[in-house]
């Protein structure tokens, strides 16, 4: 999937490229060349980063844990964490 990805990002912005220099198929000059290579390699970056995000997308994420799980006071009051503990008789 990478490698279509790469292909059709980078032919498609080199085409963008090309066709907003505005000069046409007939002058074909080093302006229109440049603007075709710099879409290409706007092309070839951007598919690399769409690939990536996906690939980070797919991984589990890093906290394995709930947040309830870590801090269990957290839906306690204020007066409640605040106050001595009770004695059991």
């Amino acid at each position: 999937m990478f490698a279509v990805r790469v292909i059709l990002w980078t032919a498609a912005m080199g085409y963008t490229g090309f066709i907003l220099t505005g000069q046409g198929l007939r002058a074909v000059n080093t302006l229109s060349i440049t603007e075709a290579f710099l879409g290409a390699l706007t092309g070839f970056l951007l598919a690399i980063m769409f690939t990536l995000r996906e690939r980070r997308l797919q991984r589990p994420a890093f906290v394995a844990h709930s947040i309830a799980q870590m801090y269990p006071d957290w839906r306690t009051s204020r007066e409640d964490r605040d106050s001595r503990p009770k004695l059991k008789r």
